[in-house]
């Protein structure tokens, strides 16, 4: 029993999850959870 906002984070089903999983399939290295200038390589090489 959680929020749904909760259980959607749980199970990687939330924005920053998808976008990260996205971004991971096209090569590029952000992190939607951390601040992007920490973060942000490029594409992969």
């Amino acid at each position: 029993h959680n929020t749904q906002a909760a259980q959607y984070h749980e199970a990687g089903l939330d924005a920053a999850a998808i976008t990260n999983t996205a971004l991971e399939a096209l090569g590029v290295g952000i992190s939607m959870t951390q601040p992007l200038l920490k973060t942000a390589n490029g594409p992969k090489s």
